[in-house]
């Protein structure tokens, strides 16, 4: 009979540096070293079960210092790189490398000998134990198997411990206990050992193997998203170090509304908002919403809503828009990350309510100028249409907001002053004859921005007034 234990990497990573190389060479102990292995079983039995017998575990670790045999799973190398702060006030480089594998797979340490009752109960109250081996983000789960399991194991595919390799594929050297177990040995520090001018510590020896090679990862191919669905929302965060303001909501949809259609391959009557030129009924088209989320008063997120859904080449088109740059004086360039694609309601749901009691977020903007009619009935009409136009229920009551919405742009980049630079804008908080779910956008320039409204819980509605 043998004595088998089984490591599992539930995070999928093994970190661990060979003990003759630099962490920054981004080499990987594979397999695990058994010097490694007995210093993190006596670890472990120091620091979470001291009250196991000295003498059983001392018999326990000594029977295995014998060279043992590994049947390894399938890995694949890959290192991360971080940047510390030295003491000179500049940054060093170091390389974190480690071996991936399957998380649900074991990697197994055969020992030739079978261990007497007590020792085996200490090898499995230890495996129990152990928190990691190698370094300390390298997580490991361990287990002693019973003697039924040990011997179903095929004969096949194990390591064996002296094989030298060959010209094509050489031998991996691990670092090992000589037998016997020298215990002073195995606890020598790493600094000890190189204050006394060695390489390798003494009661150590070095073992080869024939280890697998890792596996090649495969090449990164990036595609393009597969739908099974016409999703009807895309959410865009935006980044710079200055971002611009609320107020300039207008500019920056009409920019990301070329940027998506720019990025989409071919027409998209969707983003455009037209089909043959001719500028399509209903609002199905795309809406590019502009908000503050953080209420900083700047602008850091989009939402490109269309009714009607969003084909995968738009999709695309939206989710290619890495930066906002145009040549208007004063524009501030962003960079727009992509944040959540699907269902508005799932994308946007600070957009969606339902309610029957809704109040600007930006400020709405009548298609018509005031005549003679008095404001608020002015308003109330120009609602009531917007409202018709959208298959929405009619207005019970309106209500003005105060509000500094004569601050925010109502005219496009390259439109001509006049008209609507004089056209009054205003913040509403609208009571509908029954509740809807949004987003709720209208007026000019809701495709852009403006007449954006919020659902208001009832008992916030004197409040928001």
């Amino acid at each position: 009979m043998t004595t088998v234990v089984a490591l599992r990497f539930p995070t999928g990573r093994y970190h661990a540096t060979p003990w003759d190389r630099s962490v920054n060479e981004g080499a990987v102990e594979w397999p695990p070293s058994p010097w490694r292995l007995l210093r993190a079983l006596y670890a472990t039995w120091r620091w979470r079960a001291p009250e196991l017998d000295h003498a059983t575990v001392a018999g326990t670790l000594s029977a295995l210092a014998v060279a043992p045999s590994f049947q390894l799973p399938r890995h694949t190398e890959a290192h991360t790189r971080h940047y510390y702060p030295d003491s000179a006030a500049g940054t060093d480089k170091v390389f974190d490398p480690f071996a991936c594998l399957d998380p649900q797979t074991d990697l197994l340490v055969r020992w030739p000998a079978p261990l007497p009752e007590p020792e085996r109960t200490v090898v499995a109250r230890l495996c129990e134990l152990l928190p990691h081996l190698g370094r300390a983000d390298s997580l490991c789960r361990a287990r002693l198997l019973s003697d039924q399991e040990a011997h179903g194991l095929p004969e096949v595919g194990w390591c064996d411990p002296g094989d030298l390799g060959d010209l094509t594929h050489s031998a991996t050297r691990v670092l090992a206990p000589t037998v016997p177990l020298d215990f002073d040995a195995l606890l020598a520090t790493t600094t000890e050992v190189r204050r006394e001018g060695r390489t390798t510590p003494p009661g150590a020896r070095w073992l080869s193997y024939m280890a697998p090679q890792p596996v090649r990862p495969p090449a990164f191919m990036p595609r393009r998203p597969t739908l099974q669905t016409r999703p009807t929302a895309v959410r865009l965060k935006f980044a710079a170090a200055v971002l611009p303001t609320i107020h300039e909501g207008v500019t920056y949809g009409h920019v990301l509304r070329l940027a998506a259609m720019s990025k989409r391959s071919g027409p998209s009557p969707t983003l455009s908002g037209k089909l043959q030129d001719v500028r399509r009924d209903g609002h199905a088209h795309a809406h590019y919403l502009l908000m503050d989320v953080d209420g900083d008063r700047l602008l850091d997120t989009a939402v490109v809503w269309a009714p009607e859904g969003l084909d995968p080449a738009d999709v695309v088109g939206v989710t290619r828009v890495s930066r906002l740059t145009h040549g208007a004086p004063g524009f501030r360039p962003v960079r727009v990350a992509v944040e959540a694609v699907g269902e508005v309601a799932d994308v946007a749901p600070e957009l969606i309510g339902p309610g029957e009691l809704w109040s600007s977020l930006t400020p709405f903007a009548p298609y018509r100028h005031q005549s003679k009619t008095e404001l608020l009935t002015f308003f109330r009409t120009e609602i009531a249409r917007e409202l018709v136009t959208r298959s929405l229920p009619p207005v019970v009551d309106l209500q003005l907001r105060t509000g500094p919405w004569l601050d925010f742009q109502r005219l496009r980049p390259g439109e001509r002053k006049g008209g609507a630079l004089d056209r009054r804008v205003v913040g509403l908080q609208i009571e509908l004859a029954e509740p809807i779910s949004g987003p709720l956008v209208l007026g000019a320039l809701s495709h852009f921005g403006l007449g954006i409204f919020l659902p208001v819980p009832v008992s916030d509605s004197r409040s928001s007034l």
